[in-house]
């Protein structure tokens, strides 16, 4: 079966895709950004880079398609986002038609029986949106996703494994019915096998009804992280967004639009989708080892992305979600002379820009018992998996494009280096790249965000500085290049007929 993925690399899709592809179904996944990086690189899925405010951008990707997954939602947008979500939904309905779509599977959440929040509003309004397509709709309304990513469970996380006592309002002893991602994903799979599904609303429900507060006891437990939740009759949801704030790598917006409905009890019977396709469901005790299980898996990608275990130190309280700083140069050089100029990171060029401030910092964190002043590289003449520069570990290579290290001083969280080079100009004669230098960091609660947002100020300076002078070194490296023959042939002046003519022959 030819199956579109929108929302492919959110918590849901990076689970649902592998496992489709697994079925022998044909796969392609959207995503709203081109440079963001796929979980599974190996995976034979056609790529579509697509933003559904953009009706014109839908089309392409609809081709010989027979079912789409709509995964998309928009609480990262900020403000108003529910009008972002209900028009995206408008321009999929308009798309679909007179194509060879013939299913559109939507997945939403619980809801409460009188929805107020414009979360809840929303979800259930861009389910009506789709449902007024032609196209049969069949509606998956889930509980909280015990996942690695998934932004209630993160948000959860953030605060038991960082906050001794926490104070809520009542409303955190409201039921819920949590889900593993595991026997979510198998729902969403089997329901290709369930055509009378069509129409159809389900309910996605875990085995049981348990208060947050009990949620959050249980990973609170799993973590060996005690944590003494205290309701309090009054208290404001505003005040645990506010603490939420300071403590959580979830990005803000998403955790002020969960948190909005805190007040509203959901209501659901997951017992139709569960006759319909029988599975055994995972507790929520089961649910939290299986994420603290597949964090320890030793294996990284080669780009940087949020929640990979290597970069977060193995640690599960580190955050899932990075904090990024970055800058990005066009530089008139070839790949081969920017790398050329990288490859002297680490020696005496250092950083290549403000080595008195990285100094400082070495200096800080060789004061606190780490390794801040291990100067120096295992290999001079090239950079190598698993080595080291200065106290950074290199992750990945990819010779003339990619640098990942990993950073090694002692710090509240996990965090590292990328650096990328994209050709934009291939002809010899006029080279042209893009340089891009990341900061990436995954906070350890309050004290890693304080520690991220300190040093804010000094990153900018840092990675203009240094990226100014990496162009500055490449460009002088490219000037310097004598012209290849056959180029400086074709640059020579052109004799004329007569000058040729009379030129004596030998």
């Amino acid at each position: 079966m030819n199956i579109l993925v929108i929302g492919a690399l959110g918590t849901v899709g990076r689970h649902l895709v592998p496992q489709l592809v697994a079925r022998g179904h044909h796969v392609s996944i959207t995503s709203r950004s081109a440079s963001k990086p796929v979980p599974w690189p190996d995976l034979p899925c056609q790529r579509f880079t697509l933003d559904l405010l953009k009706p014109d951008s839908i089309a392409c990707a609809l081709d010989n398609i027979e079912v789409v997954y709509y995964l998309m939602h928009g609480m990262t947008d900020g403000q108003h986002y529910s009008d972002t979500e209900q028009q995206a939904a408008r321009n999929l309905v308009m798309a679909v038609q007179g194509t060879q779509v013939k299913r559109i599977i939507y997945l939403g959440s619980l809801v409460s029986g009188n929805p107020q929040s414009e979360h809840m509003k929303s979800r259930v309004t861009t389910g009506h949106i789709l449902a007024g397509s032609a196209i049969p709709v069949t509606e998956i309304r889930a509980g909280i996703i015990v996942a690695p990513g998934s932004a209630a469970f993160e948000v959860m996380r953030d605060v038991v494994g960082h906050i001794p006592i926490f104070f809520a309002p009542r409303s955190i002893k409201h039921l819920a019915p949590p889900i593993a991602i595991d026997n979510l994903i198998f729902y969403l799979v089997e329901l290709l096998n369930h055509p009378d599904s069509a129409g159809q609303i389900y309910d996605a429900t875990g085995p049981e009804w348990i208060s947050y507060q009990h949620m959050m006891q249980v990973i609170a437990k799993k973590l060996a992280k005690p944590c003494q939740i205290i309701a309090i009759k009054g208290l404001p949801v505003s005040w645990t967004q506010w603490v939420l704030g300071i403590i959580t790598s979830v990005p803000k917006p998403l955790a002020k639009a969960l948190l909005a409905g805190l007040e509203e009890p959901l209501q659901g019977s997951g017992l139709r989708l569960q006759t319909l396709i029988p599975q055994p469901l995972l507790s929520i005790e089961q649910g939290v080892d299986a994420v603290l299980a597949t964090e320890q898996t030793p294996s990284y990608p080669k780009r940087w992305q949020d929640g990979i275990p290597e970069f977060r130190n193995f640690s599960p309280l580190h955050g899932f979600y990075a904090k990024r700083a970055a800058h990005t140069i066009s530089i008139k050089a070839h790949p081969a002379k920017i790398w050329q100029v990288l490859n002297r990171l680490g020696g005496e060029d250092r950083y290549f820009y403000a080595n008195g401030l990285w100094a400082m910092r070495e200096w800080m964190d060789h004061l606190a018992g780490g390794g801040g002043r291990q100067h120096g590289r295992d290999d001079k003449t090239q950079f190598v998996v698993g080595e080291r520069v200065d106290s950074w570990r290199i992750l990945s290579v990819i010779p003339e494009r990619l640098l990942v290290m990993k950073f090694g001083m002692k710090a509240p969280g996990g965090g590292g280096m990328q650096l990328s080079i994209t050709p934009t100009n291939n002809e010899p004669a006029k080279p042209e790249c893009e340089l891009s230098i990341e900061l990436l960091w995954h906070p350890a609660g309050f004290w890693g965000l304080a520690y991220w947002y300190f040093f804010a100020p000094w990153h900018a300076l840092l990675l203009h500085g240094m990226a100014d002078k990496i162009a500055s070194l490449a460009q002088q490296l490219q000037q310097a290049e004598p012209i290849p023959l056959a180029q400086e042939a074709s640059m020579a002046p052109r004799k004329s007929p007569h000058e040729a003519a009379s030129r004596p022959a030998r």
